[in-house]
């Protein structure tokens, strides 16, 4: 299948000369998990142009996301912020207009900033074309033009056409596909690459719950893995073709690509995301190529939050977040400082914490109020009633992590649904404040009642409670984004 066949007949836009400044590409593949990367190991052939970038540039064996769905995970990638700190947790919410964006950065400095996005949790109604010129988003956010599908040849076809209306320009692209989430099917041959085509009577997603009480069956599951799988050669491949037109014109992009989360195929009983904080889930790939850019292989710890001050070095310039630049271990190999790296997720009947250091990662159910240490990388071995210091250890460090952004006065506080940090450790409710305390709430969104007052959320204050952290924008979905959103099990 050639690029022109990808675009339905038509025709893709010569890319011109570029700029003095190099064009970066920052490409955000959904659900893709490291593991079925063939540089990370993978054994089908799914990535073979994604390899080469790897065997180019730097890959980060061991890049993590802070949480393992859309909305907050991308806002953590283009802001550098962490979820608790801009506070896109839930979908009734968007982007703070306080949280920066690194397109922001890109525009200031002079370049052409482009977008083009596939679903409504990475679009304009949460707040992301903010900071670009041209946002693509094929119609996802129009109330009665919910669209099914927006594949990959329609992002990067976008992406060439942007960048052929800025001809001498340098452009910013952020680009985000949605093939490899579910629901898995590659369009014409690449649906049958590795197993059958989809037909009538297969398995339809329903939500991680219903397979957690009918688990798939195996050869069912090898099904979905295998259309999994055709999805993200077919990405793959596409992509090529996209880079491919840019190097053809004399232009050397920085490429970064990476995923905002995983996807679950039964390692812990069910099938899907969202749900749990375990590496299938927020184990990401992230591989840089272009100018200035080491071949090497790192295998220290980073995370999406790192990518925003990364991109912002690019440009000579600061970041103020919880990520880290890499430019200097991109350019020179230079070690990577080590840290803990904070997930969580509260989305439906979840809430959970996880904290990944020191070669262990602490998991935190708030819900039935357990805890897990794992030690192993697949994380199948909980070893915290053996090493109880270390559990202690990093229990620590993650309450220090959450940071205090609630101040309350003395009287009784109740957090709906959320758990209350404060002096070091979980506080049981209702909770007896006796004097001024600062303290963490998650998940950052839920609702607090200090007493008889009335409830209050993030970025609000009522007397004696006061929020000083970001809050999210409110969004409202229409019914039918809702329905199209339930058959993508992203709603009860």
């Amino acid at each position: 299948m050639t690029w022109l066949l990808l675009l339905a007949c038509t025709k893709t836009p010569d890319i011109p000369a570029g700029g003095a400044q190099p064009d970066v590409i920052l490409l955000s593949i959904d659900t893709l998990r490291a593991d079925h990367v063939g540089a990370y190991g993978y054994h089908r052939d799914t990535t073979p142009f994604l390899d080469e970038l790897a065997a180019k540039g730097t890959r980060y064996e061991s890049a993590r996301s802070p949480s393992p769905w859309t909305l907050p995970t991308h806002t953590t990638m283009l802001s550098g912020q962490l979820p608790i700190h801009h506070g896109v947790v839930d979908d009734g919410g968007g982007i703070p207009d306080q949280v920066p964006l690194i397109q922001e950065r890109f525009a200031q400095a002079g370049y052409a900033t482009g977008a083009a996005v596939a679903t409504l949790f990475v679009g304009r109604k949460f707040g992301f074309s903010r900071g670009f010129e041209r946002f693509d988003d094929f119609g996802v956010n129009r109330k009665n033009n919910l669209k099914g599908t927006v594949d990959a040849e329609q992002v990067f076809g976008a992406a060439a056409q942007f960048t052929a209306d800025h001809p001498g320009e340098p452009v910013f692209l952020f680009l985000h596909v949605y093939d490899v989430h579910y629901p898995y099917a590659a369009p014409g041959d690449w649906e049958e690459k590795y197993d059958r085509k989809g037909q009538k009577g297969d398995l339809r997603y329903k939500n991680y719950f219903r397979y957690l009480e009918h688990p798939v069956g195996d050869e069912q599951m090898a099904h979905q893995i295998a259309q999994y799988d055709e999805e993200i050669a077919y990405v793959d491949h596409a992509f090529r073709q996209l880079v491919e037109s840019f190097w053809a014109a004399g232009r050397q992009p920085l490429i970064v690509v990476t995923a905002d989360h995983g996807e679950e195929f039964g390692e812990r009983g069910s099938w899907g995301h969202a749900h749990t904080l375990n590496p299938e889930q927020l184990h990401v790939p992230l591989i840089v190529q272009g100018p200035g850019v080491k071949v090497q292989v790192e295998e220290g710890a980073v995370a999406t939050q790192d990518i925003a001050p990364t991109l912002a070095a690019l440009l000579g310039e600061g970041w103020t977040g919880d990520g880290l630049s890499l430019w200097d271990n991109l350019s020179t190999g230079e070690d990577i400082p080590a840290r803990g790296l904070l997930g969580d997720t509260s989305r439906f009947e979840t809430n959970r914490l996880g904290w990944y250091a020191h070669g262990l990662r602490l998991d935190w159910d708030l819900v039935s109020g357990t805890q897990r240490l794992y030690a192993d990388a697949l994380e199948t071995q909980d070893v915290a009633a053996q090493r109880p210091e270390d559990r202690a250890r990093l229990e620590a460090e993650l309450i220090s992590a959450l940071g205090t952004p609630w101040h309350a006065q003395p009287g009784l506080v109740v957090a709906q649904d959320a758990a209350i940090f404060a002096q070091g450790a979980l506080q049981t409710q209702p909770w007896e404040v006796g004097q001024p305390l600062d303290f963490a709430v998650i998940p950052v969104d839920a609702q607090l009642q200090h007493g008889e007052q009335p409830p209050v959320k993030a970025g609000q204050q009522s007397g004696p409670l006061t929020h000083t952290g970001a809050a999210m924008q409110e969004v409202g979905l229409s019914e039918a984004e809702r329905e199209r959103l339930r058959a993508l099990g992203y709603m009860d």
